[in-house]
C-alpha cells in the first residue's frame, strides 16, 4: 500500500512507510528491524497481528532519504537469523523549477506569441517520469515528451489555439508518485489591422482627398492602429531616398508630421506596425504632392485694336486670354478692385483660359486684376492695365 511509485521498486512518498516481514517461524520470540540511515541507526521492534503477519512502522516520519533496514529474528532456542538488507527511498517532494513559452514571439518573458501552435519547455527533477499539460482548467491533458536532456520536457500544440488569453496547467509526478502542478498564463495573439495613413484634412489645401497641399510640413492621421501597438513608423519616399521616422500618439490618435519643410515634390509614405506579440502589418503606400509655388505667365488682351501689345482697344467689351501652369483650376478676373469677380473658362489648350466681358465698359482706363488658383490651393494675382 505503502509503495506509491512503480510496483515494488522500493520507491515511495510515504514517510512513515509500514514494512511486511515475511519468512518469520513460528517459534520466533524476537522480531527487530535494524534501520540505517546516514550515519545513524535505529532499532524497531516488530509486531505480530492477529493473523500472524509481522510488520513494523517507524516510530516518527521519516525525511527524504535512503534507508536499508535488516531484519532479526531470534527464536525461543536462541537461534539468530538476519535478512538481505533492503534499501528503500522515502521522496515526498517533486518540483517544477520552470515553464517557458518556447516561441515567445514578443518581449521575452512576455509570454506573448503570434504563433497559434504554442510550444512549452518544462524543466522538472530528473526523477519527474510523466508531465502532462491542460489550457481548459485541467478538462483535458497532453503528455509532453521528453528531450534528450534530463529534466527537460517539450510540447507544442498540434492544433491552432484561438487568440485570447490562456492559463497553462503543468502537472509532473516523478517515480515516487509524487504529483505537483505550476500555471503559466500566456496570450496567443496572431492578429494585427492594417493600418491607414491620409493627409489630414486641415493641411488638405486643394481639392479635398486629392492628396495635394501648400503645407510643408503636412501633418498626417494614421489609422486602424491597434492598442497593443508597440511600434509605429512612417517611411518617407522622396528623390530615390527613403527615410523612416517614428510616429506620435496622442490624445487624439497616433499622427505624423515631417520634422523640416519638405521642398516641392512628390512624397510617397507608408506607415509600418508592430504590436506587443511581434505581428506586424503594413498600410498601403500614400502619394503625396508639395506644391508651394504658382504664377501667372501672361496675360493678353486678345481684342487689341491698336498698336500690338499696347493694351488699346475700340472693343468695348475686351477679350482676355490668360496663360497658366496646368494644375491651375481657377481662374477669375476683376475690373473694380476686386469687388467683382467673373470666372474664366478653360480652353481646348491646356493653361489656357479665356474671358470676354459680357458687358459693355465704358471709357477710360481700367486695372484689370487676375487671379489664379492651382489644384494645392496656391494663389497668385497679376495686374494688366488697359484702355
Amino acid at each position: 500500500t505503502d509503495d506509491s511509485g512503480t510496483k515494488d521498486d522500493n520507491l515511495t512518498n510515504v514517510n512513515k512507510p509500514r514494512f511486511i516481514l515475511g519468512n518469520i517461524d513460528a517459534d520466533a520470540r524476537y522480531v527487530t528491524v535494524e534501520v540505517q540511515h546516514g550515519g545513524t541507526k535505529e532499532v524497531l521492534t516488530a509486531t505480530k497481528s492477529a493473523t500472524g503477519i509481522w510488520s513494523v512502522i517507524p516510530t516518527g516520519l521519516w525525511a527524504d532519504g535512503s534507508y536499508t533496514l535488516t531484519v532479526r529474528v531470534e527464536d525461543e532456542a536462541g537461534n539468530e537469523k538476519y535478512s538481505a538488507p533492503l534499501t528503500v527511498m522515502v521522496d515526498t517532494q517533486v518540483t517544477i523549477d520552470n515553464v517557458e513559452l518556447v516561441n515567445d514571439s514578443g518581449v521575452k518573458g512576455d509570454n506573448l506569441t503570434n504563433d497559434a501552435n504554442p510550444q512549452f519547455r518544462v524543466t522538472v527533477p530528473v526523477d519527474v517520469n510523466e508531465v502532462s499539460l491542460s489550457i481548459d482548467g485541467g478538462v483535458t491533458w497532453v503528455k509532453a515528451m521528453q528531450s534528450a536532456t534530463p529534466g527537460v520536457w517539450n510540447y507544442t500544440w498540434p492544433r491552432a489555439v484561438a487568440d485570447g488569453d490562456y492559463t497553462l496547467t503543468v502537472k509532473a509526478t516523478d517515480n515516487a508518485g509524487n504529483t505537483v502542478t505550476k500555471t503559466l498564463g500566456f496570450t496567443i495573439d496572431t492578429t494585427l489591422s492594417t493600418p491607414v495613413i491620409v493627409l489630414d484634412s486641415v493641411d488638405d489645401s486643394g481639392v479635398p482627398g486629392d492628396n495635394m497641399t501648400n503645407r510643408t510640413q503636412p501633418t498626417f492621421n494614421l489609422q486602424h492602429i491597434d492598442d497593443d501597438a508597440v511600434s509605429v513608423t512612417v517611411s518617407v519616399e522622396y528623390g530615390g531616398a527613403t527615410t523612416t521616422f517614428d510616429a506620435t500618439k496622442g490624445a487624439g490618435g497616433w499622427t505624423f508630421t515631417p520634422p523640416v519643410s519638405w521642398v516641392d515634390g512628390d512624397y510617397i509614405l507608408s506607415v509600418s506596425v508592430k504590436d506587443a506579440a511581434g505581428n506586424t502589418s503594413h498600410s498601403t503606400p500614400l502619394k503625396v504632392t508639395i506644391d508651394t509655388h504658382i504664377g501667372i505667365d501672361n496675360i493678353e488682351l486678345v481684342n487689341d485694336s491698336g498698336i500690338p501689345n499696347d493694351n488699346l482697344t475700340n472693343n468695348v467689351r475686351p477679350q482676355f486670354q490668360v496663360t497658366v501652369p496646368t494644375d491651375v483650376n481657377q481662374v477669375r478676373l476683376s475690373i473694380d478692385g476686386g469687388k467683382t469677380w467673373f470666372n474664366a473658362t478653360a480652353s481646348g489648350t491646356p493653361g489656357v483660359w479665356d474671358y470676354t466681358w459680357l458687358t459693355d465698359v465704358a471709357n477710360g482706363s481700367h486695372t484689370l486684376t487676375v487671379e489664379a488658383t492651382d489644384a494645392a490651393g496656391n494663389k497668385a494675382t497679376q495686374k494688366l492695365e488697359f484702355t
